[in-house]
């Protein structure tokens, strides 16, 4: 996930900030330190030193307070990640999938202009998720403990390093943005320490670096683990009353019928084509297979739209609908012994070209389902092969 990945370049980026800072700092003690041991010999090869006011070489086992200052800069830094990363985790997971943040207990308010001026759902979805993450981020790292819990279904307080070390990193960082440092009553009694003042260490810093890696990636494979379960929510499916696919030349001209917020009217309801689609599958041939369901009006509506593009030539696609059985007039025909060897000796040999089941139903005077109930029972009973994209499969 991209979230992920994101975090994890900016840990990285952080770290080697920080370990190509401390070299240049031990790479100008060693410089100051020999220039002013050696400044006769080095001056013999006209190489001269002028120390800044401004840097003070490190004495011997106390860090400088530039390299002390530049670790609090950068843990401050790391700590904004994590949280960063806590948030627009959710926002990833809002937009592959809506069912975990299907709360009946929430009620949104939306002015009636924004919901018709709005180009897309897509504009009402970022309203949403925008309005969740700010009560987040003004709420701190226990909010999004209770979120994860809650709606994510994830208990991130027991993911290690646990709970009470990622919120020793937060009540740090408050200290240090808000107090300079400075430790008040609650973090001293809380956390067992009797200093007035704060920093933080060169090993501190390097185990933040360590447990923050760790503590995202187990949140991550938690994520994908829900995510492929669907976060355990059971949905009841329901039947389509009509089906319908469309294999379509990508050579043609793209109009606008196949984006997923594209509305057309079915009745006297207002129905988005994303609202419809079920999956998408790109063909070797520069063709792209489209399988779209729903109510009968609905589907009837969007393939007359469909048709009238095909006429007037915008597209070049083949279409064929399906409805179910309530709906069918016509009854299935029988497949008798007589009809199942009349279309047999009709076929040619294999591999077929496509839509063979067509040419044959129009040569046979038949439906083109009822040849391809046909041809199905006859690969069945290993007459014929079966075929994918004109090709046998052995």
């Amino acid at each position: 996930m991209t979230t992920f990945d994101q975090f994890n370049k900016e840990i990285t980026k952080l770290e080697n900030f920080y370990k190509s800072s401390l070299y240049a700092y031990e790479q100008t003690d060693f410089l100051l330190y020999n220039w002013r041991k050696n400044q006769d010999k080095l001056k013999e090869i006209n190489f001269e030193v002028t120390k800044p006011t401004f840097y003070k070489i490190k004495t011997k086992g106390v860090v400088s307070d530039n390299q002390k200052n530049l670790a609090e800069i950068i843990f401050v830094r790391c700590v904004s990640a994590l949280e960063v990363y806590l948030t627009e985790q959710i926002r990833e997971v809002f937009f592959i999938t809506k069912e975990p943040f299907k709360k009946e207990h929430i009620l949104v308010e939306f002015k009636q202009s924004d919901i018709l001026s709005a180009k897309s759902t897509t504009e009402i979805f970022n309203k949403i998720i925008n309005k969740e993450l700010r009560r987040l981020s003004s709420g701190g790292f226990s909010e999004i403990v209770k979120y994860y819990k809650k709606t994510l279904l994830i208990d991130i307080a027991e993911i290690k390093p646990k709970r009470e070390i990622i919120e020793e990193y937060h009540q740090r960082r408050h200290l240090l943005v808000h107090r300079l440092g400075k430790t008040d009553q609650f973090y001293r009694d809380k956390y067992n320490f009797s200093e007035p003042n704060i920093t933080v260490e060169k090993y501190y810093l390097e185990h933040c670096f360590d447990d923050f890696r760790q503590y995202a990636h187990e949140i991550h494979n938690q994520i994908k683990i829900k995510l492929n379960n669907n976060f355990y929510i059971k949905k009841t499916k329901q039947k389509s009353e009509a089906k319908c696919k469309i294999d379509l030349d990508l050579t043609s001209k793209k109009i606008n019928i196949f984006d997923s917020n594209y509305e057309f009217l079915s009745g006297d309801s207002i129905t988005r084509f994303g609202n419809l689609l079920e999956q998408k599958i790109k063909n070797e041939n520069n063709t792209e297979t489209i399988f779209i369901s729903g109510t009968k009006i609905e589907i009837l509506a969007y393939v007359n739209i469909l048709n009238a593009e095909i006429k007037r030539g915008k597209i070049k696609a083949e279409v064929e609908t399906k409805f179910s059985h309530k709906d069918s007039e016509k009854p299935k025909k029988e497949l008798t012994p007589y009809l199942l060897e009349k279309i047999k000796l009709r076929l040619p040999e294999q591999p077929w070209i496509k839509n063979q089941h067509k040419k044959t139903a129009r040569e046979l005077g038949l439906s083109n389902k009822t040849v391809s109930r046909a041809i199905e029972m006859l690969i069945e009973q290993g007459i014929f092969k079966k075929q994918y994209n004109g090709e046998i499969i052995e």
